[in-house]
């Protein structure tokens, strides 16, 4: 049995359609080495705009074709999923989903603001 090596993007791809809003839904199009994107995005189509967002910037991860906006991630989505985007891009860069505390302390808003 052959081991295969997956990019990075390959565990932040799986880690945005892992959240618990898309999971159930996301969970048969995701492969051993691949997406079924087909599939995904007719999913996609009866989901909530968040949700539907999500499915969207995990492909623009894996296709590095761009098809969302920036502004969307911090508008669109909820905390819980704007978290699991922010992991998913420390994953694509090959590194641990440790962020930076500061990063997701809410008691310090004030003070990263200025």
């Amino acid at each position: 049995m052959q081991e295969s090596h997956q990019p990075p993007e390959y565990a932040a791809v799986c880690h945005i359609l892992a959240a618990p809003a898309v999971a159930p839904r996301t969970a048969p199009y995701i492969r051993e080495d691949d997406f079924d994107w087909d599939g995904l995005h007719r999913e996609a189509a009866t989901m909530s705009g968040g949700e539907r967002l999500l499915v969207n910037l995990a492909s623009e991860l894996w296709s590095a074709e761009k098809t969302t906006g920036l502004w969307e991630i911090p508008r669109r989505l909820d905390a819980e999923n704007f978290r699991r985007v922010i992991e998913a891009l420390y994953l694509c860069r090959g590194a641990a989903v440790a962020a930076p505390a500061a990063v997701f302390r809410t008691d310090r808003l004030d003070e990263l603001a200025a």
